[in-house]
């Protein structure tokens, strides 16, 4: 399986101001860099957590399905907007909540869909996401930025 996201919405202007003041920075003479540190860290917490921290557009592959297979949105998969096998040909399917249940067989299984983001959650998550944030600023290594990542489980 491989899942890319396609478009991503920017963090929040209140978003970024609460990372700025998480990481102690006094002054705008940053802000453009503090909000693509954020805007990373917030992707690489989604991706982790399986949480969805900014709406995005997101296509996912997955090789060999069966009739019948249920397959899984990650990262909040709520919309799908496209469901095609590997010839571009539109596959149908039933939907329960993030799981698509497939009614054909596909060599490849190409779905585009959207997310969408549960405040409570993705605000529960955000102090990991400062955490990150300034640690990728920092140049910590991914041994560090891993033992972060960590932190989300249990958060919920």
């Amino acid at each position: 399986m491989e899942i890319q996201i396609i478009e991503c919405a920017e963090p929040q202007a209140d978003h970024v101001e609460q990372f700025k003041q998480y990481a102690s920075v006094p002054d705008d003479n940053r802000d453009g860099i503090l909000h693509k540190m954020l805007k990373r860290a917030m992707l690489q917490v989604q991706a982790f957590s399986d949480i969805a921290m900014l709406p995005c557009k997101i296509q996912m592959t997955v090789t060999n399905v069966r009739k019948g297979e249920t397959v899984r949105l990650y990262q909040g998969g709520a919309e799908v907007l496209s469901a095609e096998n590997q010839d571009g040909e539109s596959v149908e399917f039933t939907q329960e909540g993030n799981r698509l249940r497939i009614q054909s067989c596909c060599k490849a299984l190409v779905v585009v869909y959207r997310n969408r983001v549960n405040i409570p959650e993705a605000e529960a998550l955000q102090p990991v996401c400062w955490e990150l944030a300034t640690a990728i600023y920092d140049g910590e290594d991914t041994k560090v930025q891993g033992a972060i990542l960590k932190k989300t489980y249990g958060m919920l």
